[in-house]
């Protein structure tokens, strides 16, 4: 078994199509065929099942799925280890980012570890709490960034940040001009939220539960940019984390209380598994970044007059 014939049936299995997966691996589509072969022809398997012009995963092949993908992990671990002897001269970083933070917080990491480590690709990931932690535990993420602790108990987790949420609105709304807002006093506003899929959601939703308020949700969108921009034209107002928040300061953020919603942060870690010297530099350029994020957040109130 190869290397190679690993990748093959990996990306075959997320394309679902030899012409893109020959494509995407920059091979003929009959030096793909014939690789697909000769490790199905290995295994004693049917890795796929032909379906019209694609292929569709065979009950084999999505055992094996998991194991081809940790496999690889491991290998590409032990050849990062190796090029720890060369300054991290080589390799490939591939981490998992919660929507928020790939936005506020990664950027600058990115930037910093790029510029430190130009031998080694970052791919980074725009994914859900729950892909993240699915593809951490698969071995196809080095490592994540998002919920702390993580629901799955084969994760370790590393504390980053705790986030408040925030009431995000127009400064033309009536509610402009408070400075704080008691989770009870939403029962009868319009609001703007996350599906009930996100985890942000369920957060909010078990902080309702809990001070016996049923939300008016009117809107619900797949991010938190278009909720805040929602806001800007209207008179709905959003639950969001400070830190997107912060990114429209023409708008109104007001603290929550009672309770206060906090969300906390962390860096996602396989347990038991090995972690690459570029995995554990990209975490260690993470924190202080995060420090100097917390130190510009500006306390939730209204605008400053003009």
């Amino acid at each position: 078994m190869e290397m190679r014939q690993l990748r093959y049936f990996l990306d075959i299995a997320h394309t679902e199509h030899l012409t893109l997966s020959a494509r995407n691996l920059f091979v003929t589509q009959s030096t793909l065929s014939h690789g697909l072969r000769q490790l199905e022809q290995e295994l004693g398997v049917s890795l796929f099942d032909r379906v019209g012009r694609g292929l569709k995963l065979s009950q084999a092949g999505l055992a094996f799925r998991d194991h081809a993908l940790r496999a690889l992990k491991e290998l590409e671990a032990g050849r990062m280890a190796l090029s720890e002897l060369n300054g991290l001269q080589s390799g490939r970083l591939t981490v998992g980012v919660f929507p928020t933070f790939l936005n506020t917080l990664v950027p600058a990491t990115v930037a910093a570890f790029s510029q430190a480590y130009p031998g080694v690709t970052v791919e980074v990931r725009d994914l859900r709490a729950g892909p993240i932690e699915e593809q951490v535990l698969s071995g196809e993420l080095d490592l994540g960034i998002a919920f702390h602790p993580a629901r799955h108990e084969d994760i370790d987790t590393e504390h980053l940040f705790d986030e408040r949420l925030l009431l995000v609105l127009s400064p033309a709304h009536p509610w402009a001009k408070r400075r704080s807002v008691e989770l009870r006093q939403l029962a009868e506003l319009p609001l703007a939220l996350l599906p009930r899929s996100f985890a942000t959601r369920r957060l909010i939703d078990d902080h309702f539960a809990q001070a016996g308020v049923k939300p008016l949700v009117r809107v619900e969108m797949e991010s938190v940019e278009a909720l805040i921009g929602v806001c800007r034209w209207s008179e709905l107002a959003t639950i969001a984390p400070e830190r997107a928040a912060a990114q429209a300061p023409d708008l109104v953020a007001l603290a929550l209380k009672a309770p206060v919603i906090v969300r906390h942060a962390g860096v996602l870690w396989r347990r038991g598994s090995s972690r690459s010297a570029a995995a554990r530099e990209f975490a260690a350029l993470l924190r202080p970044t995060t420090q100097r994020a917390a130190a510009s957040l500006k306390p939730a109130g209204p605008p400053r007059t003009r």
